[in-house]
């Protein structure tokens, strides 16, 4: 399926704009090749948000040019991105949850693209806070992978956490060895106590 760039009318494509975790990095890809610069976002540790056309199993990234020819300020593309991102969640997000106390993780591992990027709804991270002892830890090593897990034994901790760093080093669509967690409703970067 390929994705209709000719679409000019934000209203159209509204249903189908999502945002998605990147690495910072890839902005420097994008002045090298003289692209059109990404609508992004800072997020926490080396990520930003980027936002993308998804059809699919393919998915074009917005750039100014986009926003200025639709008319759209940043801040609605946000919106709109983070509520569909939410819906498709609740429509189609599935998890894995494993062991128990100590040792539980939960696993998204949908392989929609968007797995990742899940980060950015705190409130369904939320519903799972009450699962684990300790304090709830995130990992996103890549975007097809988010695993929730407890920093209250410290031998799962490290295991769990070299396999983040084999991850996000080794994976195609890589994004961070940080760990996050939940604080107040909001996600921030893990700082060891």
């Amino acid at each position: 399926m390929t994705i209709d760039r000719s679409i000019t009318n934000f209203a159209e494509l509204r249903e189908r704009v999502f945002p998605m975790l990147k690495p910072l990095k890839l902005l420097a890809t994008v002045r090298e090749r003289q692209l059109p610069m990404l609508v992004y976002r800072p997020f926490l540790a080396d990520l930003m948000i980027t936002y993308v056309i998804g059809e699919g199993d393919r998915a074009a990234y917005i750039n100014e040019q986009h926003l200025e020819r639709w008319g759209v300020a940043e801040h609605e593309l946000h919106e709109q991105a983070i509520e569909n991102l939410r819906r498709r969640t609740d429509e189609r997000g599935s998890y894995t949850v494993a062991g128990t106390e100590d040792q539980r993780l939960i696993i998204l591992n949908t392989l929609d693209g968007f797995d990742a990027t899940r980060l950015l709804l705190p409130s369904l991270l939320e519903r799972w806070r009450k699962e684990f002892s300790g304090r709830m830890v995130i990992g996103v090593p890549n975007r097809d992978f988010l695993i929730i897990f407890s920093d209250s034994d410290s031998a799962i901790f490290a295991n769990l956490y070299r396999q983040i760093q084999m991850d996000a080093a080794n994976h195609e669509h890589s994004l961070t060895d940080q760990l996050f967690t939940l604080e107040d409703g909001e996600v921030r970067e893990y700082t060891w106590e």
